[in-house]
């Protein structure tokens, strides 16, 4: 076998190998479920598509690459392609994605924090606010709400019916006690903006990590959490203000927040927010986020 035969064989096999290892990884998230963490479960569908298609890629290119039969390398169309034709540059070419590989089964997991949320979007009550506190705050705008509400939608990350959303907004307008829950979190805050003054004096539940903007005042927090739509690229911060004895909190620490609905303005605009009663600390929940399927039109 000539030398240009023979590195064109390596460069088969550990391409092979990189998809293989790839597939593997997607495969390790699924199974521990921290696929999640990094898209929204909407997207898992094409997960299983990729792993398939990786899976197939891999395999006859490792077959290729032990073959020894003779096989020729090129193609029909104009350009003309080539290998990696010194050990350094094949090094460093592989090394882009073998070394994200090696990570990804190192190295646990991490959750978005505070230090991302500065620099993200800031929807208090599921209204848009630039995150940083020189801005003036923009005009409430609706957004999508997330996923399946309460018991009676199974599925919580299909997007709700308009008939559902408003069976859940008539129930929070009825009751004088709202508990936020994961599976009803953004359009559950959506509503409490868009209502507010039909929320006012109602007992609320919620939990979430605390955020600080630079400008708050030592009894102020944001009872937050990150929202996705597809993917942890897109994240924004939903959340709500509250108030009481939090000096001593630090950034990022998973409360569970019981108190009563006000209102308040904060640069400029009207927005919902706690008066505290009780506080209390908790674990980081295993699903930190919360996802955002939207309404679907009837």
């Amino acid at each position: 076998m000539k030398k240009s035969d023979e590195m064109n064989t390596f460069h088969h096999l550990i391409r092979g190998i990189i998809l293989i290892g790839f597939m593997l990884l997607l495969f390790k998230l699924l199974l521990t479920n921290n696929i999640t963490l990094l898209i929204a479960p909407k997207m898992i569908r094409f997960i299983y598509f990729t792993l398939f298609v990786l899976f197939t890629l891999g395999v006859l290119l490792i077959i290729r690459g032990t073959s020894v039969q003779k096989h020729p390398y090129h193609c029909d169309c104009d350009g003309q392609h080539s290998y990696p034709t010194s050990f350094g540059k094949s090094l460093f070419l592989y090394l882009l994605f073998i070394i994200p590989i090696t990570t990804g089964f190192l190295f646990a997991n991490n959750i978005l924090d505070s230090s991302v949320a500065i620099n993200r979007t800031i929807k208090l009550g599921a209204s848009s606010q630039d995150t940083k506190p020189s801005k003036a705050v923009k005009d409430t705008n609706k957004t999508n709400v997330t996923a399946k509400s309460n018991d009676t939608l199974t599925n919580q990350h299909e997007p709700l019916s308009e008939t559902e959303y408003t069976k859940l907004k008539k129930d929070m307008l009825q009751t004088k006690r709202i508990n936020i829950k994961e599976k009803t979190y953004v359009p559950m805050m959506t509503i409490i903006q868009d209502n507010l003054q039909s929320m006012i004096g109602k007992t609320i539940s919620i939990k979430g990590f605390v955020y600080r903007e630079k400008n708050f005042m030592q009894n102020q927090i944001i009872v937050a959490r990150f929202g996705i739509s597809c993917c942890v690229a897109d994240a924004s911060v939903y959340g709500i203000m509250a108030k009481g004895n939090v000096a001593a909190l630090p950034k990022d620490k998973w409360v569970q927040v019981i108190g009563t609905i006000e209102q308040t303005q904060y640069d400029g605009g009207t927005i919902p927010s706690i008066k505290i009663k009780q506080i209390s600390k908790i674990s980081t929940p295993k699903q930190p986020y919360v996802f955002d399927a939207g309404i679907q039109i009837e």
